[in-house]
């Protein structure tokens, strides 16, 4: 979806399971973390967010949670650039957050980090 949305093709990052790190490699500025389950749950958000920065904060990237449930339609998970341009939540803070579609994350991702 992502190489549809921007032309660019992410690997995925074997690693991330023996030492940490985000799941998708190639997507700078983001540190991109995926998550899939049958159901998801506010709270499992929330969870994954917390991993999400932890994992972007060690390769000093963006915090950036792609999510579904099984059958569902992909939500992205980002700081919310208001608010963290504005220092108003530390970036963990999942007050921080903006929940976005796919196409919004990748129209933001061209306009406001110029990525292609």
């Amino acid at each position: 979806m992502i190489k549809d949305l921007l032309g660019i093709q992410l690997e995925v990052n074997y690693s991330q399971t023996y030492g940490g790190g985000h799941d998708l490699l190639g997507g700078e500025p983001w540190a991109i973390e995926v998550k899939r389950r049958k159901a998801v749950t506010h709270g499992d958000v929330r969870q994954w967010w917390k991993q999400t920065t932890t994992q972007a904060r060690k390769v000093e990237l963006l915090p950036c949670l792609w999510h579904r449930a099984d059958r569902g339609q992909w939500s992205v998970v980002i700081p919310d650039l208001y608010a963290l341009e504005h220092k108003l939540f530390p970036i963990d803070d999942f007050n921080c957050t903006s929940t976005v579609t796919p196409e919004l994350w990748a129209a933001l991702s061209r306009e406001e980090f110029k990525v292609e």
